[in-house]
């Protein structure tokens, strides 16, 4: 039988997944979790085959989760299903860790094969999200591209918030995210810029003109 855990703050998603994975005979579901923080702690005590996670919950995000899940836990695989469909959080989840992404609209059966794959350690992504990956991979070994095609949307939008002298707190209110979500990409931002701290982060902002 393979383990799953369910984070997601919405019981009754909580239990329709539930239904719909126990349904087939291969798969149980040793706990479910309404928080990343409650998510974590179950991982630490399960030790799960397979995490199923959303992006959107309260305090701690599906992707602050997934690294923490992976530290804990190396041999559970995670497997993302949310509504956000966009690069930035599939890009995200990807390097973060987790072996599949889904929308939470898509078939039992599809849900159903992508558990079991990842389960294997096997990577399970949709036509559509390979697209994405691919479109960005080849985005960023492209000759010559320019600081500011590196950034995703969402960075962008950080980038200049930050720059504007928002605080973390003040952004993550601005843009409906965590503060968490926000730290994370702002580390993203300037690993990717190749700098160490805000002041040259904001300082390579206005000197390249990046927002």
């Amino acid at each position: 039988m393979t383990s799953v855990i369910l984070a997601d703050d919405h019981s009754v998603v909580r239990k329709g997944l539930k239904l719909l994975l126990e349904e087939c005979g291969t798969i149980i579901v040793v706990a479910e979790a309404s928080s990343g923080e409650q998510a974590l702690e179950l991982v630490k005590e399960h030790k799960p085959d397979v995490l199923v996670t959303d992006i959107s919950m309260p305090g701690m995000s599906g992707l602050d989760l997934i690294p923490l899940v992976k530290k804990a836990a190396p041999k559970t695989q995670i497997l993302v299903l949310s509504t956000h469909n966009d690069e930035e959080y599939i890009l995200v989840s990807f390097e973060a860790g987790a072996l599949g992404y889904l929308p939470k609209n898509t078939k039992a059966e599809q849900l159903i094969a992508a558990v079991e794959k990842i389960a294997e350690g096997e990577l399970y992504y949709t036509p559509e999200v390979v697209d994405i990956l691919g479109a960005s991979l080849i985005k960023r070994r492209s000759p010559g591209k320019s600081l500011k095609s590196m950034l995703t949307k969402r960075e962008k939008e950080i980038l200049k918030e930050l720059v504007n002298g928002a605080t973390n707190k003040e952004i993550a209110d601005h843009l409906f995210l965590s503060t968490r979500t926000v730290d994370s990409h702002r580390r993203n931002i300037m690993k990717k810029l190749n700098v160490t701290n805000s002041a040259q982060l904001v300082k390579m902002a206005i000197e390249k003109n990046l927002i």
